[in-house]
């Protein structure tokens, strides 16, 4: 006669061999026997949960465990269940209850500090940690998640000793290896949004990204340690910060996260940094154009690497199909000119501005230029500009040898992005027809600086020269290279195609509804590349962005 003990031990055998199915029906049978056995119930509820059923699970679990409150056991898997069927507190308040029963249970202590830390109780999860800890001194998990969970208290100090600890412990674990990463770039600063105003300590920096490198040879799928990498090589790139080493490393890490998803924006622009650090900044285009398909044309304009580098058209054949700038005119407001700069052939210094950059910067360079003296003849074009801006045009004229022209446009129904990006790009179409107009050299500044001194000395650098451009040698990318805030056209053949150009491919775009933040960089980089695979032969004189004396500007460049 097979006895309740002997079914027991059937039923627990086929469960510990992974036979559920033949586990199941041996435990229900012993519970029609005997519907109060504690045991049957508390297995055949693990059985259930294990199944991927922890709400038929539950009434089980909380039966065996009515019968024996003083097990750990069956509390710590009730609990467990209870986590799995979406029941955090209850969960909690088991595990809380199994890990006072059996104080040697290293394992209960972690399991409550882990679900503390998701529900955002870092202190109550560092407790919990703290209690593994005391009962495992080697649990290297335990002493990586109260790091965690004390860096979220803001004890960045104490966290940064428990995860140098947990490296010491686990030397080849890659979460102990991540955490450690993660410390390593607080000490770096990358912690807070980095700028290339504000200089990184390159050993510390190169120091945090080995931490990461070391997590990922430790386990390429890492996703925690893969972000982080990611993520500071785009800040580090973006602040022009970025060695090539790290840019490498990152690359190849973005190419293992693509092939897990193809969708992940950051490292495909990783990947696509690297090709543009590499002279290869059609590769880069092409690149990021095929990613892009995979979004719709509201999630790129959504996702900030898509929308920069949708401007990027790179390659000997990037201007192919580009429509003439002329063209191009009657898609925008026609220009209204107010009135004439003086006479002559001199060089004309361009602003271009809205209403409100008028009153707030304008003025403070219209000023400057005062102050500067030596007649240097000015051209100021407003886009919806006021009465009050008008008059005080007109008020200038009376001092300055000055321009003015203005256009009309309708911004109903348009977002802050969309209206600034335009207001940042027209410029260059405004230029381009000036240029046709008059005939004479442009000076472009962008209204929110104001002049150190006279003009005559920059003038006579661009002596010669087709293009004169400030450029950003930091490798920022394709969008941050060409730094627009100054720009000088001269009149030559070759000038006129470089502006005509510049100005179709902006207004190419923002005519398509298709242009971002940033575009006025992205045309003429995109214009100077195009015509130096070309071998087109067009004079630019380079300014350094860093050492560009003759203006201050306001704003970071």
């Amino acid at each position: 006669m097979v006895t309740l003990r002997d079914a027991l031990a059937a039923a627990v055998g086929h469960h510990q061999a992974g036979r559920l199915d033949a586990a199941r029906p041996l435990y229900h049978s012993i519970l029609r026997s005997q519907p109060g056995h504690p045991d049957a119930l508390h297995l055949l509820g693990v059985l259930e949960s294990q199944g991927g059923r922890p709400r038929a699970a539950l009434p089980l679990l909380r039966r065996a465990v009515a019968l024996l409150p003083g097990d750990a056991d069956f509390l710590g898997n009730l609990a467990r269940s209870l986590r799995a069927a979406g029941q955090p507190e209850a969960a909690e308040r088991a595990f809380a209850r199994a890990a006072a029963l059996d104080p040697a249970d290293a394992q209960i202590a972690f399991t409550l500090g882990s679900l503390r830390l998701e529900r955002g109780d870092a202190a109550g999860a560092a407790a919990a940690f703290a209690l593994a800890l005391t009962r495992r001194p080697d649990f290297a998990e335990a002493r990586i998640n109260r790091a965690n969970a004390l860096a979220a208290l803001g004890l960045t100090e104490d966290a940064a000793r428990l995860r140098r600890q947990a490296v010491a412990l686990a030397p080849a674990h890659p979460d102990a290896l991540h955490n450690a990463a993660v410390s390593a770039l607080a000490d770096a600063g990358l912690d807070r949004p980095v700028s290339h105003a504000r200089r990184l300590d390159p050993d510390l920096v190169e120091r945090a990204v080995g931490a990461l490198a070391h997590a990922l040879a430790a386990d390429p799928r890492h996703g925690a340690a893969a972000d982080a990498l990611l993520g500071a090589a785009l800040a580090l790139v973006q602040a022009g910060q970025a060695s090539e080493w790290l840019l490498d490393r990152a690359a190849r890490t973005a190419m293992t996260v693509l092939c897990r998803n193809p969708r992940d924006t950051r490292a495909a622009a990783v990947v696509a940094y690297r090709f543009y650090r590499r002279g290869r900044t059609d590769l880069a285009a092409r690149f990021m154009r095929r990613v892009s398909r995979r979004f719709t044309a509201a999630e790129v304009a959504a996702d900030f690497e898509l929308g920069l580098w949708s401007m990027v058209r790179a390659g000997a054949n990037a201007l192919d199909g580009l429509p003439d700038a002329d063209s191009l005119l009657g898609a925008f407001p026609p220009l209204e000119l107010l009135a004439e700069p003086p006479a002559g052939r001199g060089p004309l210094l361009a602003v271009s501005c809205d209403d409100g950059y008028y009153r707030r910067f304008a003025t403070g360079l219209l000023d400057s230029v005062e102050a500067a003296g030596g007649g240097v003849a000015v051209h100021v074009h407003v886009v919806n500009p006021s009465p009050e801006t008008l008059a005080d045009l007109a008020r200038r004229r009376e001092r300055l040898p000055l321009g003015a022209s203005r256009e009309v446009v309708d911004f109903t129904g348009w977002d802050d992005h969309r209206r600034t990006t335009y207001y940042a790009c027209i410029r260059f179409l405004r230029w381009h027809q000036l240029m046709t107009r008059w005939g004479r050299p442009l000076l472009h500044l962008d209204a929110d600086c104001t002049l150190a001194g006279g003009l005559d000395g920059l003038v006579a650098l661009l002596e010669g020269s087709d293009v004169g451009l400030l450029r950003d040698a930091r490798w920022r990318g394709p969008t941050r290279e060409v730094t627009v805030c100054f720009a000088g056209f001269q009149p030559t053949p070759a000038g006129r195609a470089f502006l005509a150009l510049t100005a179709a491919y902006i207004g190419n775009f923002l005519r398509d509804g298709r242009g971002f933040w940033m575009l006025d960089q992205a045309a003429p980089f995109a214009v100077l590349d195009a015509l130096e695979r070309r071998r087109d032969g067009l004079r630019v004189r380079w300014f350094d962005v860093l050492d560009f004396p003759w203006v201050r500007f306001i704003g970071e460049k």
